[in-house]
């Protein structure tokens, strides 16, 4: 089905970040906002091929201190997981694997202040990873 290659572009962003940062990494913003997190969401992207999809996935990165050097670490990670499996569990709670084979930036870290929330910072940024479900 065309659909499941497409639906765990998040689970496979969250589960690469939450492996390579010490911080809350999910698709929404916690109710409790820790002092740093990253949100997650899907902004566009399309299949490269018919098991690769090749989503545009946009990271928020909030921190008290720092979110420029947040955005920046994201962009490190991604940056450099092509050619890497990422475990992570599906909507079904099971346990799945996926390979990232491409990396692109579609756009930089840049400042992006939440007006809502003026005590803490905001940077992100935008890139496309292709990404084969299932493996």
């Amino acid at each position: 089905m065309p659909g499941n290659t497409r639906k765990p572009a998040i689970s496979v962003a969250v589960a690469l970040l939450t492996a390579n940062l010490d911080i809350d990494v999910g698709s929404r913003v916690p109710t409790k906002r820790p002092d740093s997190f990253v949100r997650v969401a899907r902004t566009g992207g399309s299949r490269i091929n018919a098991v690769t999809d090749g989503p545009w996935l946009t990271f928020e990165c909030y921190a008290l201190d720092s979110a420029e050097a947040l955005a920046l670490r994201v962009s490190e990670i991604c940056e450099s997981a092509p050619s890497s499996f990422v475990d992570y569990m599906n909507d079904d709670g099971t346990m799945r694997q996926a390979w990232i084979s491409s990396y692109a930036e579609v756009g930089a870290p840049a400042e992006n202040p939440d007006l809502d929330v003026p005590d803490q910072d905001r940077w992100t940024l935008t890139v496309e990873l292709g990404i084969s479900s299932n493996v």
